[in-house]
């Protein structure tokens, strides 16, 4: 019964070692998430404001051309 017990008692170790472990993932997940999520909205102010540069560029040569 010792045995059992021994066996019990490291499954319950290993159990709590991967439970800490998904803890820790999960974590790790959520937190590359919001960078993600950060990123992505960099990524389209910056690509809204380059159309907004090109806009201002096709206007102004317009204009040259005008003059």
């Amino acid at each position: 019964m010792s045995a059992l017990a021994d066996a019990l008692a490291a499954q319950g170790e290993e159990n709590e070692h991967l439970r800490t472990q998904f803890d820790e993932n999960a974590q790790r997940i959520r937190t590359l998430e919001g960078q993600l999520l950060e990123a992505n909205q960099r990524r389209q102010d910056v690509a809204k404001r380059v159309e907004e540069l090109i806009t201002q560029l096709e206007h102004l040569d317009g204009e040259l051309e005008g003059a």
